[in-house]
């Protein structure tokens, strides 16, 4: 199954503090790009000057941003910024954040060099789709750089809690790295070198599947660059770096996993006028009007607790709207005919939440083709509820859906059944930072 081995990271100098997590950057997906500016500025050896560098006037073929974050990458290792470790290791990670309930909350699993499987072997599996140029963006900074900058996040199930009993174990040292990032969470991280917990660890997931949490772009980009270097240079050995990408791998039944929706905001539809989308949606949803004022940060809050009433109960969306100012619950009635919204097949994919909202509102409501959706086309999506209310009330957008988390239990259930969910429709937390441990990836060396 899953075939996971040690690597040598590369990692900032800087491993404690302040002065390392000035250093790290969430994300590439997660960056706006004032949040990007204001990263770039920070430090000049911020690791967004890799991920996500600016554009600039003059940029071609022979210069731009991929070609400086190759740049960045030589240079910070040829003056010491980064180091690359000495020898083969996993990386423990722990960390601890407050969830939304106010608990103070621990994560912890570790950092490894996965195998790479095509989808249809069975044994890396995704549960959502992904968008065309998002990954055309990661093969060019990929190619140009030719390393792991971002961890992906896996899972894998163990019932039995060995992995727990092994980070113990490997815990009880003191950490190698040790910061907070700026969403508050505290980090620490290891280094496994000992030929009995780094068998331990292996044997963990030697008969798992993995199943992919966040990174699916990143994924398929590692996937495409395999392909690409194989044809390239044919002969390349089948365990070379480039066989292989940098994951964070999580036991299913950790108690610090955590699931937030990401919201799904709609703008520029001419036709979109709120009775006529309201007498519509009353066909399949039960429409309730909210009499508290969402402008307000308690009402708001309200609101969004009122949707929460019906997570694992019933499907419902809580929508906004920027006609009138309103947030209305919809949920899904008993009778509702849904033959015309011309929904998936699979059982595992109609008892999704989001997988009803594109199929009967998006699609067959507002009009929206799939093809639409999976270019983002009128859709704009966000992860913060508040954000998501403030752009609707503003005018920005037109109406906003915000959804419930999927459980975790579904999104396994998903990647059983071999089926994707549409893009976007998980958002675990804490997202994990880059900059804590890199990879390079040589074809013509193992990781």
């Amino acid at each position: 199954m899953a075939e996971i081995v040690p690597f040598r990271g590369v990692r900032y100098a800087a491993t404690r503090g302040r002065a390392l997590g000035q250093l790290l950057a969430p994300p590439y997906d997660l960056v706006a790009q004032v949040q990007r500016d204001e990263l770039l500025r920070r430090s000049p050896h911020n690791v967004v000057h890799l991920t996500l560098g600016e554009e600039r006037p003059g940029d071609g073929p022979v210069s731009n941003k991929y070609t400086r974050a190759a740049e960045y990458w030589a240079s910070w290792q040829l003056q010491g910024i980064l180091k690359r470790d000495p020898t083969l290791a996993f990386y423990p990670l722990e960390q601890t954040f407050w969830a939304p309930d106010g608990r103070q909350v621990r994560r912890r699993g570790f950092m490894a060099a996965v195998r790479l499987h095509e989808f249809r072997e069975g044994i890396i599996v995704p549960h959502e789709k992904t968008l065309a140029a998002p990954k055309a963006d990661r093969l060019e900074l990929l190619k140009a750089v030719r390393a792991n900058l971002s961890p992906l996040f896996g899972l894998y199930r163990d019932e039995a809690g060995a992995t727990a009993r092994s980070l113990d174990a490997a815990m009880a040292a003191e950490p190698a790295a040790e910061t907070d990032s700026d969403d508050g969470v505290h980090h620490r991280l290891w280094r496994v070198d000992a030929p009995s917990l780094v068998a331990q660890l292996r044997q963990n997931l030697a008969d798992k599947r993995v199943f992919i949490a966040d990174g699916h772009t990143r994924y398929e980009t590692g996937l495409a660059y395999r392909r690409l270097l194989d044809q390239q240079q044919p002969g390349l050995p089948a365990d070379g770096g480039h066989a292989y990408i940098l994951m964070f791998l999580c036991p299913l039944n950790d108690p610090g996993l955590i699931m937030f929706p990401t919201h799904r905001l709609v703008y520029g539809l001419r036709e979109l006028s709120l009775p006529g989308l309201v007498d519509k949606l009353s066909r399949y949803f039960a429409v309730e009007t909210l009499p508290e004022d969402i402008r307000r940060p308690a009402g708001r809050a309200w609101a969004v607790a009122k949707l929460a009433e019906h997570s694992g109960k019933s499907t419902a969306f809580l929508m906004v709207t920027a006609e009138d100012q309103k947030a209305r619950v919809l949920t899904l009635r008993d009778d509702a005919d849904l033959e015309e919204a011309e929904l998936p097949r699979s059982e595992t994919l109609r008892a999704l939440d989001v997988t009803l909202l594109h199929a009967i509102v998006f699609q067959h409501l507002l009009g929206l083709s799939p093809l639409a959706q999976e270019n983002q086309e009128n859709i704009t999506y966000v992860r913060d509820a508040g954000e998501a209310v403030n752009r609707v009330l503003s005018g920005e957008h037109q109406v906003g859906f915000l959804l419930n988390p999927t459980p975790t239990w579904q999104v396994e259930a998903v990647g059983d059944a071999g089926e994707t969910m549409p893009q976007k429709s998980t958002n675990f937390f804490p997202r994990l930072q880059s900059g804590l441990v890199m990879r390079e990836v040589d074809p013509h060396e193992r990781p």
